[in-house]
């Protein structure tokens, strides 16, 4: 009977198999405590943006997840996008543990109106909560209809905030915040946009607690025995966040308009083109991983890209593929954004700015010796020798004789032998005619009957 032979294992895996043993034990323990008594801080700074959005519910999902005893939104804001605003206030209101807010400075715009939606409210002492009148893309108040939008939103939060803390407060404070036409007296004047004070927050109970720093308000707000988790944006997250930022997403759309218009005018394809298609990919990645746009958007961009292409290399003129095309390019643009608005005034910012830069470049280059590398500058000048079609000249006033009946157009041969299509000034002329060329118009060469 033949014994059984066994693997034999070195020593060095043994100890392997041991570090994977204690590391995996001691990671699900340290899952398992990670699990109680947790305190989640998250922090809002900066613009508000698609990317803001991303970054706090997926904070929210992970606390509600690893089952939080309490989540601090830690506020530094000056505010942003409206529609991220919303986003996040709904994001707030709907989480199963409730969170509070540590305004750190200010909250502003947008931000005074995400932090009256949670839960307890603690300020710092030089805090800012209001001056949250909303604005159109160049800076100036936005129409009446959005202004009153903002009124109600902000005057809802208000009253949802009394009912849930049970204290009472002016709901016409908060619309003082975001409308100067709204006046409440011993608090702010008609024609001026209400920011309260840490102070006057406490007073009109529009906040519930203050704080000089965020161990304060831990203690302030009875956490101080919880183990505090600071959750941090991912790289993804914060390129996303900055490349939804109002201001670099025109910036990229000038960059790539203005590349893609330079490449469409020199030689080849190079570092123009590149620069191009990257700035419009991280325009629109950014903007489809932050959830302000869908695959819709990009088939229609490259719809319109396609269509254009056809136009300049395969159909003649300027026609409704060109139109189409720039209507699905700038359609895919408005329509990445929340409004229609904010895509137009984008999309103007980025045309006007790119027609410029393209027209600053172009001048640059025009007495720059670098602008002969990239732009074809040789001319077929016809004084040079040049000619876009054969010349016959050497044949006007020659005879010779029909080898194809001319009906009236045929060929005949010239006495060198060279064939020529030719048209005849009449109508048939049989093979054998001797005929002669009484004009040459290009192409056309005229003949006569001769004889």
């Amino acid at each position: 009977m033949k014994r059984k032979r066994f693997i034999k294992i070195s020593p060095f895996t043994v100890i392997l198999l041991i570090i994977a043993l204690i590391v995996t034990v001691f990671s699900y323990r340290n899952v398992g405590d990670g699990e109680t008594d947790l305190l989640y801080i998250i922090p809002l700074e900066g613009n508000i943006s698609g990317g803001t959005a991303d970054f706090i519910m997926r904070a929210l999902a992970e606390a509600q997840q690893r089952q939080a005893k309490g989540i601090i939104l830690v506020l530094k804001t000056f505010g942003g996008y409206a529609d991220s605003m919303t986003e996040i206030g709904d994001a707030i209101s709907k989480s199963k543990i409730p969170v509070e807010v540590f305004v750190e400075g200010r909250a502003i715009s947008a931000g005074a109106y995400i932090a009256l939606c949670g839960n307890r409210l603690v300020i710092s002492s030089d805090g800012v909560l209001g001056a949250s009148q909303p604005l159109v893309a160049d800076g100036t108040p936005a129409p009446e209809k959005t202004t009153a939008a903002f009124r109600k939103m902000f005057r809802a939060v208000a009253e949802a905030r009394a009912q849930r803390r049970g204290v009472e407060l002016d709901p016409l404070i908060a619309e003082a915040m975001v409308d100067p036409e709204v006046e409440v007296e011993g608090v702010v004047a008609k024609g001026e946009i209400l920011a309260l004070t840490a102070r006057e927050a406490l007073k009109y109970n529009y906040a519930d607690l203050m704080a000089e720093n965020l161990n304060e308000a831990i203690v302030a707000l009875g956490f101080e025995d919880l183990t505090t988790v600071y959750v941090k944006q991912t790289p993804v997250e914060s390129l996303v966040r900055f490349l939804t930022d109002p201001v670099i997403s025109p910036l990229l759309l000038t960059i790539g308009f203005t590349a893609l218009i330079i490449e469409v005018f020199t030689a080849g394809f190079g570092v123009a083109g590149i620069i191009g298609i990257i700035s419009l990919f991280l325009f629109f990645g950014a903007r489809m991983f932050s959830g302000l746009a869908g695959m819709e958007v990009i088939f229609l961009f490259f719809l319109g890209l396609v269509l254009l292409v056809m136009e300049a290399f395969f159909l003649p003129g300027f026609g409704l593929a060109g139109i189409f095309g720039l209507t699905s390019m700038g359609g895919s643009i408005i329509l990445s954004y929340a409004s229609s608005g904010q895509g137009v005034a984008a999309l103007a910012i980025a045309l006007t700015w790119s027609f410029f830069l393209v027209s600053l470049v172009f001048q640059y280059l025009k007495s720059s010796s670098f602008m002969n590398r990239i732009v074809l500058k040789t001319a077929a000048e016809k004084e040079k020798g040049y000619s876009a079609v054969p010349t016959f000249e050497q044949y006007l006033g020659e005879v010779g004789v029909v080898v194809h009946q001319l009906r009236p157009s045929g060929v005949i041969e010239m006495a060198d032998g060279k064939r020529l299509d030719v048209v005849s000034e009449g109508a048939f002329i049989p093979v054998g005619q001797k005929v002669k060329v009484i004009a040459i118009e290009g192409r056309r060469i005229l003949v006569r009957s001769e004889g």
